[in-house]
């Protein structure tokens, strides 16, 4: 009997937005490890506290929605934020207490490693977190029609140099949906409402526009994340169009969380980009936030900025045309091209450090990085020596 000979495998390999292109971009080392070796951090500090936040906002809409579905008024805001203490119970949460939503989160990332890196990071999120619920709740939860969606599509990898393992890939990624319903029926004073007229001009027909949370404070123009969150908004909106249910999207939003209560990287980096010329949301001339951070030092409590002021610097609207799509998806491509040529370079026989050669620039990355001390260029590095890193004035 003849027997046929077995055609060559067709891979379409997965990549997430978050996890897998954007991690690539801060440390292509890192990214080796952590996930194509699915070595976990042993801090993982941002991994946390983005997990943390994301997880309890959908919570605390899940409760609103529902409410709202059988009729009866959600609880009106604010909620109370009741936080247990280290192996303390809380005697009893109310039904619609934040620290409720944050505990039964934190408990599962616990059961899967993954904590706090100390007494005062959990703090600091619980804080950031009942913020977000009770200054941005009130305007965002009525908008939103669908939490957490995921969206996913296929893309061919670009043309390379090297003979590369596939020919297409896959990408997916989670937003929330705010639809052209939501908006229009909002009040004239929702902040989100207020943001997206301002930047997206003449808006007619149906369209939707998509939300996405960030654990960090607001980059400064000449960051790469600046940048790159706009490629992400953009894919995002790419893969949206091809759900059966999409509408056009008209913009997409990302939310600074870290905003809200800015520490000391965040004013550190909004005094740079105001000396720089690179901060995009200014305080006002002669404002008493001018002021404030102006006189700010180090250990300074950040919320004697006032919230008007936090708000605008935590909301940032980015107008998506099909036009605009273009050149996002052409540098998303390219970052998956890269990542493919790189797992070609370690299969041909060349050792991790040669085929995944760091290009971290990001300080507070490689201190909380778990492969430093092997690491043959470290941020603030020279030939590989590390130098004390620039402190902001």
């Amino acid at each position: 009997m003849k027997l046929e000979v077995r055609g060559a495998e067709h891979l379409v390999p997965s990549y997430s937005l978050t996890g897998d292109l954007l991690s690539y971009l801060v440390c292509r080392l890192q990214y080796r490890y952590q996930n194509r070796s699915s070595l976990p951090p042993s801090r993982p500090v941002q991994l946390w506290f983005g997990s943390f936040l994301h997880g309890t906002l959908e919570m605390c809409f899940r409760y609103w929605n529902e409410a709202h579905e059988n009729g009866t008024p959600p609880p009106p805001f604010p909620w109370p934020c009741t936080k247990q203490e280290w192996r303390r119970p809380v005697p009893s949460w109310q039904d619609h207490d934040i620290g409720k939503f944050a505990n039964a989160v934190e408990e599962s990332l616990k059961q899967r490693g993954i904590q706090a890196r100390s007494r005062a990071a959990r703090e600091s999120a619980y804080y950031r977190i009942e913020l977000a619920v009770n200054e941005l709740g009130p305007h965002l939860f009525p908008l939103i029609t669908s939490a957490e969606r995921k969206v996913i599509g296929t893309r061919p990898v670009p043309k390379s140099k090297v003979e590369l393992r596939c020919d297409n890939y896959e990408v997916h990624g989670v937003i929330d949906v705010l639809t052209h319903v939501t908006l229009s029926q909002a009040p004239d004073n929702n902040l989100f409402r207020q943001h997206v007229q301002a930047a997206c001009e003449n808006l007619q027909g149906t369209f939707e526009v998509i939300v996405d949370y960030k654990g960090f404070g607001r980059p400064t123009t000449s960051d790469p994340s600046w940048e790159q969150g706009e490629w992400q908004l953009k894919t995002y909106s790419w893969l949206r169009k091809r759900q059966p249910d999409a509408l056009p999207v008209a913009a997409g939003i990302l939310i600074y969380i870290n905003e809200l209560t800015p520490g000391e990287k965040e004013m550190k980096d909004l005094k740079r980009g105001i000396r720089d010329g690179t901060a995009d949301v200014m305080p006002k001339k002669g404002s008493r936030d001018e002021q404030i951070i102006r006189m700010w030092q180090s250990g300074t409590n950040t919320d004697q900025l006032s919230l008007e002021f936090r708000l605008r610097r935590a909301i940032r609207v980015i107008p998506i045309s099909d036009q605009s799509l273009d050149d996002a998806l052409e540098a998303f491509d390219d970052v998956v091209r890269r990542i493919e040529e790189d797992v070609v370079k370690e299969a041909n026989g060349q050792n991790i450090l040669q085929s995944w050669s760091p290009d971290c620039s990001d300080n507070d990355t490689c201190v909380a990085c778990d492969f430093r001390n092997f690491c043959p260029k470290p941020a603030n590095s020279i030939d590989g020596y590390i130098i004390k890193a620039p402190v902001a004035p």
